[in-house]
C-alpha cells in the first residue's frame, strides 16, 4: 500500500467536502435509499436463544459454536465517576478487529466516497447508507461459511491502493468491551476502472455531510 501528501490530501478532502458530488443529487441519493428499502424483503423476528442456529449458552455467556464473531457476558463494574458507583450489566465482547472501509476515487477532480446499502437486523429502516466495507474477521474470513465481502481486496494489501487514513477506534465503550475497528480510508487512480456492484453509489463528502444533517432531523 501507497501513501500520499498530507497536505494533498486534505486538500482533496475540503474539495470534496463543498461537493454536491458529479453523480447523483442529493435529493435522489435519498429517492435511491427509499428504493432500496423497498427493492429488499425481509422478516425479522425475535426468537429464544436456544433456536439460534450455532448460538448457545456456555460458561455462564452466550456465544457461537465457532468461538467466533462475538459473545455476550455479563460484567460487574465498581466505579467513582459520575453518580452510580456500581451496577451489572451485559456487554457484546468481540476481541477482533474488523474493517470499517471507504474507497474513494477523484472524478473531474472531486473525490468521491463508495458507499453502501447495507441491511443490517437492528436498523430502524432495514437498509441503511454505510461504508465500502463493513465488516469482522470473522464475516471476511468467512466463518459463516457465506461469501467474502464485497471490495475487500481493496483493504487486505491483494489490490495496489494508496492509503489515505488507517486508524486503530473504539467502539461504544457502554456496549463493547474493549473493542476496537480498523477505520480506513483508500484511495485508487483516476483512471482506474472499478465495477460499482448492486446497492453501491459514489458520493461526495459534502453529501455525506447533508445526509448525516438529514438523518439527525
Amino acid at each position: 500500500m501507497k501513501t500520499r501528501n498530507i497536505e494533498d490530501v486534505q486538500l482533496d478532502f475540503l474539495i470534496s467536502a463543498l461537493s454536491h458530488g458529479n453523480f447523483i443529487s442529493t435529493t435522489d441519493i435519498l429517492m435511491w435509499m427509499k428504493q432500496q428499502n423497498e427493492d429488499v424483503v425481509s422478516n425479522i423476528k425475535q426468537i429464544p436463544i436456544e433456536q439460534l442456529k450455532g448460538w448457545n449458552y456456555r460458561d455462564d455467556r452466550i456465544c457461537h459454536d465457532s468461538g467466533k464473531f462475538f459473545s455476550i457476558d455479563g460484567i460487574h463494574i465498581m466505579t467513582n465517576y459520575r453518580n452510580v458507583p456500581e451496577w451489572d450489566q451485559p456487554i457484546i465482547n468481540q476481541p477482533e478487529i474488523g474493517f470499517l472501509g471507504f474507497i474513494v476515487k477523484k472524478f473531474n477532480g472531486v473525490m468521491h466516497f463508495l458507499m453502501q446499502a447495507k441491511i443490517e437486523p437492528g436498523n430502524l429502516n432495514i437498509v441503511q447508507l454505510s461504508p465500502t466495507l463493513q465488516a469482522t474477521r470473522s464475516n471476511y474470513t468467512r466463518v459463516h461459511g457465506g461469501k467474502s465481502p464485497n471490495y475487500l481486496e481493496y483493504f487486505n494489501g491483494e489490490k495496489e491502493v494508496y492509503v489515505l487514513v488507517d486508524q486503530l477506534q473504539s467502539e461504544q465503550g457502554a456496549r463493547f468491551l474493549h473493542k476496537r475497528n480498523r477505520n480506513i480510508i483508500v484511495e485508487i487512480n483516476e483512471d482506474e476502472e472499478i465495477s460499482v456492484k448492486d446497492g453501491f453509489i459514489w458520493v461526495s463528502l459534502g453529501q455525506i455531510k447533508e445526509l448525516l444533517r438529514i438523518l439527525m432531523l
